[in-house]
């Protein structure tokens, strides 16, 4: 076996049927092997960072990470180290530590992984001008070798540091759509068990799992953690980047846990966070006729597979406001009045509209209803949305994947006859319970 530079070529067993735990080192040797194996790139926001095509395609994205941690600096967490038993390419772990300007220690399965992680932390705490890195380490070794892992990190920097944080992003099968809990590598019973009594009473615990992940699966999950520390506050937090679906969810448990027990977060291309919390509540549609000055909100379906819908409702909608259906990609909620008026009359606070509008895909007012939508009424429809002001129409609405881009292109072209007059604006088609409807979008 041909040997790298920085890189050990197998475990070393502990006499006990495991992995002895082995300290990487980020000297010159492992600097040279990362920078072989897997050359530094940047990620947006990121500081350069070691990992393969397969790593990058696994990992959490920086702005991702750092919008985890950012969440993270407003919980009271005890004093102590940041762990991550199952690292990977360190990126999350380097992320909390430069943001929460605390030591990490990891823990790499891959002896191939375990060097990137280490020469990786190094540089976050460089680039971050932080301090943190000097008790910091990463070890090749089973994560869920909770004693073995402790004893040859508390040798290797002569200190004896609590654990503030437990953080896990365990392996889940590739490209599997639903999976056991017994599938995850780590176990969490087995990874939490083992980590118990190194933990506190009241431990600052963050499980990330999969998005795809039944409603009895979250239970089982809440079940592990009972079942070592007894009731511990929890908080489910989903997170979207948008485009309507859930990117992370993931469990925060004990002094990380929020406010309430469910938690959505919008994360925008700048890097802004929006969040709402509440408790999840499953929606019914009560479906009606949609009439024409009605104001139609095509709602982000995070909302929905969050179960926070009613809870962001009651930060815009009055009494009068309903679902009207809430399946599928395109959730549709219809209120009397505008939503931003009647947040503006609820409740003035900047804040608390921009959480509204991040979950919201498109909005207007309902200016026309059509009872058939295909090739032949477009020349109908486009007439009758030209002469409400409205000088583009785009469909949002589930059509045939080879009919839709056919009603577009014919949209687009018969909305170029007609001549603007007055005010116009931009309008949309929706599918309600009840029929298609034409919007015509807010100024």
């Amino acid at each position: 076996m041909n040997r790298r530079k920085g890189h050990p070529s197998e475990p070393v067993a502990d006499g006990m049927g495991g992995i002895k735990p082995v300290v990487m080192v980020p000297d010159d040797n492992a600097r040279t092997y990362a920078e072989t194996t897997a050359p530094a790139q940047i990620d947006g926001d990121s500081p350069a960072l070691h990992s393969t095509e397969e790593m990058r395609r696994l990992a959490t994205p920086w702005s991702v990470a750092i919008a985890k941690a950012k969440l993270l600096a407003s919980c009271q967490l005890p004093p102590g180290v940041i762990l991550d038993p199952a690292c990977g390419s360190g990126t999350q772990l380097a992320a909390l530590c430069t943001t929460l300007q605390r030591p990490g220690l990891g823990v790499e399965l891959s002896g191939a992984i375990a060097p990137l992680a280490a020469v990786n932390l190094e540089r976050c705490e460089d680039s971050s001008g932080g301090d943190w890195s000097a008790t910091s380490r990463v070890m090749w070794g089973d994560g869920t070798a909770a004693a073995a892992i402790i004893q040859a990190y508390h040798k290797h920097i002569d200190q004896n540091p609590n654990i503030a944080l437990l953080h896990v992003d365990p392996a889940r099968p590739n490209d599997a759509q639903q999976h056991t809990l017994n599938e995850m590598e780590p176990r969490l019973d087995e990874l939490l068990t083992s980590w118990a009594p190194f933990l506190s009473k009241n431990p600052a615990l963050i499980l990330d799992v999969s998005p795809r992940l039944l409603d009895t699966q979250r239970l089982e999950i809440e079940t592990i953690v009972s079942s070592i520390w007894g009731a511990l506050p929890m908080t489910w937090q989903w997170l979207t980047q948008g485009r309507g679906r859930i990117d992370r969810l993931s469990l925060w448990v004990g002094a990380a846990s929020g406010t309430s027990p469910s938690r959505l977060v919008r994360l925008t291309k700048t890097g802004e966070i929006h969040t709402i919390e509440g408790v999840s509540k499953s929606l019914n549609a009560q479906s009606s006729t949609v009439q024409i000055g009605d104001h139609l909100v095509i709602a982000d379906p995070c909302l929905i597979a969050s179960g926070l819908g009613e809870t962001w409702k009651s930060l815009f909608a009055n009494e009068g406001g309903r679902w009207d259906t809430v399946l599928g990609r395109r959730p549709i909620f219809i209120n009397p009045k505008p939503p931003f008026l009647v947040q503006d009359e609820l409740n003035s606070q900047k804040g608390s509209r921009m959480i509204v509008e991040s979950m919201i895909q498109s909005t207007g007012e309902v200016v026309a209803t059509i009872q058939i939508l295909d090739e032949e009424s477009i020349s109908d429809i486009t007439r009758i949305a030209a002469n409400t002001g409205i000088h583009s129409l785009k469909l949002r609405c589930s059509l045939d994947p080879d009919l839709q881009p056919k009603l577009q292109s014919k949209i687009d072209r018969e909305m170029r006859a007609y001549t603007p007059t007055g005010s116009t604006r931009s309008g949309f088609i929706a599918e309600t319970s009840s029929s298609h409807v034409i919007c015509k979008e807010y100024d």
